[in-house]
């Protein structure tokens, strides 16, 4: 090869060289010299340059000298301060692109736990509406069942006093939707059985007794006798709104009753 030859490839690998190393005119040197001797950055080039040693801290120099007269040193000062700020061309673009990539999977994890108590409060607050509306209509049917009982009750007292042979077929009747209408009331297993109880004690499940001994029972006695039944039916009724309370309250007297397992209630074991 000819030195002509090698004149030749030595120019062309110039530029080359120079845009790799980052030269003086390079896109990367010029972003440096822009960014580093801004007025915003100058105070910070020269720590930078202190903190790496290339630089003594009492130096008085300008930016702009320091960068002509050094401009190595310059080049690794300003790249150590750009990288700090995370202002630099090529972290950006790194930025960017992961930003781009995975944006929506970090927007979506810390999304999540919103988006997970949304769909809770949703389900809670659909669950109390349906316990509300459910204790509702429970009320509303007991109320009306209780009712009648109560009016028919009534009505048949007030006609026994007169007569012992006072017809019982409306007491029997409203007796027996109450107790349908109790025998719906739902779990916990507490509020079912209180139900259960109550139904099984109504009053006046039979007519109240038509004769006494060999004689038919006088006024004072029938008189004594409805009293009686009305205060057992009040009594009995009395313990009706508590069924209404809510299923927290029934689920703690279920616990509370549970029976103990055996052998948890004992004392003392053996020594």
């Amino acid at each position: 090869m000819t030195g002509a030859a090698l004149l030749l490839l030595a120019a062309g690998a110039a530029p080359a060289f120079a845009a790799a190393a980052g030269g003086a005119d390079s896109p990367e040197r010029d972003a440096q010299l822009v960014y580093c001797l801004d007025p915003v950055h100058r105070t910070d080039l020269l720590t930078a340059a202190v903190r790496l040693g290339l630089l003594k801290a009492d130096a008085e120099v300008s930016p702009e000298r320091w960068a002509k007269d050094h401009d190595k040193d310059f080049g690794r000062a300003c790249a150590a301060l750009m990288a700090a700020g995370s202002d630099s061309p090529a972290t950006a673009a790194r930025e960017d692109k992961g930003a781009g990539e995975d944006g929506w999977v970090v927007t979506l994890l810390k999304q999540l736990p919103l988006l997970l108590a949304g769909a809770l409060l949703t389900l809670g607050g659909q669950s109390y509406e349906r316990g509300q509306s459910e204790r509702r209509s429970l009320r509303q049917e007991l109320g009306t069942a209780e009712s009648a009982y109560r009016a028919a009750v009534r009505e048949y007292l007030a006609d026994y006093r007169q007569d012992e042979r006072a017809d019982h077929t409306a007491v029997r009747a409203a007796r027996d939707a109450l107790a349908v209408t109790l025998s719906r009331v739902p779990d916990p297993p507490a509020r079912r059985a209180a139900a259960e109880r109550l139904a099984d004690g109504l009053p006046l499940a039979e007519p109240l007794p038509r004769t006494a001994g060999l004689y038919l029972p006088d006024s004072q006695t029938r008189a004594r006798t409805a009293t009686g039944e009305q205060e057992s039916v009040d009594r009995c009724l009395r313990s009706l709104p508590a069924l209404n309370r809510t299923s927290l309250y029934w689920s703690w007297r279920t616990v509370r009753n549970r029976p103990a397992l055996p052998g948890t209630t004992g004392t003392g074991g053996a020594r």
